[in-house]
Formats: C-alpha cells, sequence, structure tokens
C-alpha cells in the first residue's frame, strides 16, 4: 500500500492510509522503518492537512526518544506480541526465499553445509539435551550468545573473557564441528533454530572500527590494513596512508563473496537461511529485549538472563556513528555496497 500525495479524500483516511503503510513497514522491517516515517512526516510538514494520527505518533515518539520499545504498548502480553513479530520475520525469509531462489536453486541442508561446511558448523551452537539451536554471527552480539549457549550446557562462562569465548565453545563441543555433515542436517532438521542479524551496513561499520581501524599493533591491521594501503595506493602517489573507512568497503567492493573474513561474511553464505528453516529471527536493533524474550518463548530463561554488552567493545554503538562514517563514502560506493550484500538486506526485510 502506498499513500500517494493526492490519494486520500478526508484527513480520516489518510490516517487509516499512514497506519496500514507503517504497519505493513513495521511487519517487513521492524528495525528500519524510521526513516521512512520521518520522510512521511516531512511531506506531511509542507502540506496543510491534520496531524498524523496519536497512534502514528506514539510509535514515532518512541522511536525518537531511542527507547526502541518496538510497539510494546500495542498488547498488554509481550510474549504474544514478540512471537508474532517472530513469525511475521520467518513468513517473510519464506517467501523472500522462494522469490530469490528458485526450488532448483534451492539447497538442501547438507547441501549448504557441505558448501560452507567450516564458516556454517563453527558458527553453529547447539543444546543438544533441549533441541536448540544457534547460528552466531560474528559482529551481531555472538559473544554473548556463546555465554548463554555455554550456560545452557552447564558452563559457567560469566568470567570468562570476551576474546576467550570462541576458543571455549569449541572446546566443550558445542558447535556442529564434530559432526559429519549428515549428522548436522540431522540435528537442524529437528531443531528450534535461532539467527540474530543487524543492518548489513552496520554490521560492515562494527567490523571496520573493531578490526580494521588505524591500530597499528593489532593483529587485523597487520593481515588486512597494511595490504588495503598498498593495494589501492598508485605507483605515482601515496593517496593512502592508513585502511580508511572508504578503503575497507573498496576492498569488500572488489572482493569475492567466498573469501569474506567471518567478520563481515555475508548471513546468506555464513548462516543459509534459505536451506536451514529458522523459528525465531532477532535483530540486533533491539537485542537484549528480543533475546530474552526468545528465552522466555523456549522456557530457558531461568538458565541465563542475555548478558550486558561486554565492556571491552568501543563505548560508542555503531549505529549512532553511521552518518558520520558512510558520509565519507560516495553514493555510487555505498551502492556497490548495497549491491554486494543484496541478499542479506532482501532476505532480512532491511530494505
Amino acid at each position: 500500500m502506498v499513500c500517494l500525495k493526492n490519494s486520500y479524500p478526508s484527513t480520516l483516511v489518510f490516517g487509516a492510509c499512514f497506519i496500514a503503510t507503517f504497519l505493513i513497514l513495521y511487519i517487513q522491517n521492524p528495525d528500519g522503518y524510521a526513516n521512512k516515517v520521518r520522510l512521511v512526516l516531512s511531506l506531511k510538514k509542507h502540506e496543510n492537512t491534520t496531524a498524523v494520527p496519536d497512534l502514528a505518533l506514539r510509535v514515532i515518539k518512541t522511536e525518537l526518544n531511542g527507547q526502541r520499545q518496538n510497539l510494546s504498548f500495542l498488547t498488554e502480553d509481550k510474549s504474544t506480541y514478540y512471537e508474532q513479530i517472530f513469525t511475521s520475520r520467518k513468513r517473510w525469509l519464506e517467501n523472500a526465499c522462494r522469490k530469490l531462489y528458485n526450488n532448483t536453486q534451492r539447497q538442501s541442508i547438507a547441501q549448504a553445509l557441505t558448501d560452507g561446511a567450516n564458516s556454517t558448523k563453527n558458527g553453529y551452537l547447539l543444546d543438544k539435551t533441549r533441541q536448540i539451536g544457534i547460528c552466531t554471527m560474528a559482529k551481531v552480539a555472538c559473544t554473548n550468545w556463546k555465554r548463554v549457549f555455554l550456560a545452557m550446557n552447564n558452563v559457567n562462562a560469566s568470567k570468562i573473557p570476551g576474546p576467550s569465548i570462541h576458543g571455549t565453545v569449541i572446546n566443550y563441543g558445542i558447535t556442529l564441528n564434530k559432526y559429519s555433515v549428515s549428522e548436522a542436517a540431522a540435528l537442524l532438521s529437528n531443531f528450534t533454530n535461532v539467527i540474530f542479524v543487524r543492518h548489513p551496513f552496520d554490521r560492515v561499520l562494527s567490523a571496520y572500527r573493531d578490526k580494521i581501524e588505524p591500530k597499528p599493533d593489532g593483529h587485523y591491521w597487520k593481515g588486512y590494513g597494511e595490504s588495503l594501503v598498498k593495494k589501492y595506493n598508485t605507483k605515482n602517489e601515496s593517496v593512502y596512508t592508513y585502511p580508511s573507512f572508504e578503503l575497507f568497503v573498496r576492498h569488500i567492493v572488489d572482493s569475492d563473496v567466498s573469501t569474506f573474513d567471518v567478520h563481515w561474511k555475508r548471513y546468506v553464505d555464513h548462516c543459509q537461511p534459505c536451506s536451514i528453516q529458522y523459528q525465531f529471527i532477532g535483530h540486533q536493533e533491539n537485542l537484549n529485549e528480543e533475546s530474552n524474550m526468545i528465552l522466555k518463548i523456549l522456557n530457558i530463561d531461568h538458565l541465563h538472563e542475555f548478558p550486558k554488552r561486554d565492556k571491552f567493545y568501543k563505548m560508542a554503538p555503531t549505529n549512532e556513528l553511521r552518518d558520520r562514517y558512510f558520509s565519507e563514502l560516495k553514493p555510487e560506493l555505498v551502492q556497490q555496497l548495497y549491491n554486494k550484500y543484496f541478499e542479506d538486506f532482501y532476505l532480512f526485510g532491511y530494505m
């Protein structure tokens, strides 16, 4: 549904049209609707018509205040509300997969695990007793989800340093890595599967800030930073003296997706969302509330509350710095980056 400028005969009809459009946008992309709403409001500002309905204003006010309550005031039972949200996201993904890949292109779980075996199997955590699993994505709260799954497997991980947690899950054998492809496929077919995603641009920026942004003693700086500077400097001039965000994005755009590092590897390649059926799709934009709600719905919230953000991460959240970093990029480079992650944008509704 689209509310065109002259398509409504009255304020009442406009109000209904606005709410319907807003809810469609929200269901399709609950974390990216703010800009669309602001655009509608800016258009309304220049029209001599009544303000938008109170309900929409409450939603917008919630978003602009940064409260991220995700319309929880629309229902007294948050569990029921979030179950509807998770169901909507699941249906969106299923429909998007059908549109993006025909039946001959879609892989079975076994085929998908064979193609992306190391990445998918290493990143997938499981609790065999409860038949629950999660595909963890680097730069999407994977450290804290590993803490949760260690607790579900009777391991106290609260005092394990963040950088050490990744090896710990492998040492305790709670990843798919120790299973053959056929065994792993059988497990995933019967498990309740969870995945958390975030806006692909925010994830790329988070990877840059954490791994590439100038820090000469860092492992990634030595592995990627120095090589990027050499790669993009011409023979006659040294334009780049450090791996800027623009340089990092150019590297991604110029690289084949199969060579992507795990920290900016695409969701579609790492978690195989059109082969593995995910019952719960969470969004990092509302991380703590949605994580704890999933734990509650699965009746495991008594085992472990979702941890708070680790202190060793940079203080300013990535989404607060997005505009500053992306303003450094030319529009055509942003478009090329979007094209590179198009499947991730489309499959998870960040359109």
